[in-house]
């Protein structure tokens, strides 16, 4: 089962302390904050077990979604955040966040199942000398719920 465990907060934090001294030399870091819509319903009906299935495959996709110098790590329940370093620019954060979109969007196939769930995600940049982690996850956070609300209205208003 180790090989099925992700990275935590806490391995997310260290990871990002230890890469903070890059930001000091003129690049820039991100961090997004995701979660899945939709996952509540596939916990309901395929249980804890195919839940804990699709969150496994959803964190694959995201190691795969992302380059080898950054990070990703679950938060808890269908929560993941993304540590992005060493970008010349903020489109980077942008794209790599338009790229986890559309990763996520592709049905997973589950115990022979297609299962489709989305991502809303949040991202705080910062280029600043002392970012914290705690800081740019509240910050992507704040922008994520941002981002559900404006999905929600515009919801209602298709309706």
């Amino acid at each position: 089962m180790a090989a099925r465990r992700f990275p935590n907060r806490l391995t997310l934090a260290e990871f990002f302390d230890q890469h903070l001294p890059r930001v000091i030399s003129d690049n820039i870091i991100a961090d997004h904050y995701l979660d899945l819509n939709g996952f509540k319903p596939v916990n309901d009906k395929h249980g804890h077990i195919g839940g804990d299935e699709l969150l496994f495959a959803v964190g694959k996709r995201l190691r795969r979604a992302i380059r080898e110098t950054d990070m990703v790590a679950r938060l808890g329940r269908d929560e993941f955040a993304i540590v992005q370093i060493d970008m010349s620019n903020p489109e980077e954060a942008h794209a790599l966040s338009w790229r986890i979109r559309d990763t996520i969007d592709q049905p997973f196939e589950i115990d022979q199942l297609s299962i489709s769930v989305s991502a809303s995600i949040g991202t705080a940049i910062n280029a600043e000398p002392f970012a914290c982690l705690s800081e740019m996850l509240d910050q992507a956070d704040s922008e994520l719920y941002r981002v559900k609300r404006a999905m929600k209205r515009l919801q209602l208003v298709a309706v």
